[in-house]
């Protein structure tokens, strides 16, 4: 499942279930550069700076603001602050301040 906040800026993919072999949840934003990446578990890696990024799908769709998206064990919301991802009530908010712990 692969979806992006309304302003474009953070793009996000959530792996669970075939064909992926592990579960995982991977937000990036462009601005500034910068990626969080957690497992089915809550605990994640951040990663800042342009190898960070990935390419956005072709066929995203946009989480509106206030909406949150879940699958699996992952539960993302899209908000005007950024996106906040969790499992099992850990996680991450990623945004424009960069990437903090939930």
């Amino acid at each position: 499942m692969e979806f992006r906040s309304p302003s474009g800026n953070i793009n996000c993919e959530i792996d669970n279930g075939s064909p992926y072999a592990d579960q995982q949840a991977f937000c990036f934003s462009a601005q500034p550069p910068q990626s969080a990446t957690m497992a089915s578990d809550g605990a994640y890696r951040s990663c800042t700076g342009t190898k960070c990024l990935a390419n956005p799908a072709m066929n995203e769709v946009v989480l509106p603001y206030g909406q949150k998206i879940a699958l699996g064990p992952f539960v993302c919301s899209s908000s005007t602050s950024g996106m906040t991802c969790t499992a099992g009530g850990k996680g991450f908010e990623i945004s424009r301040s960069g990437i903090a712990s939930i």
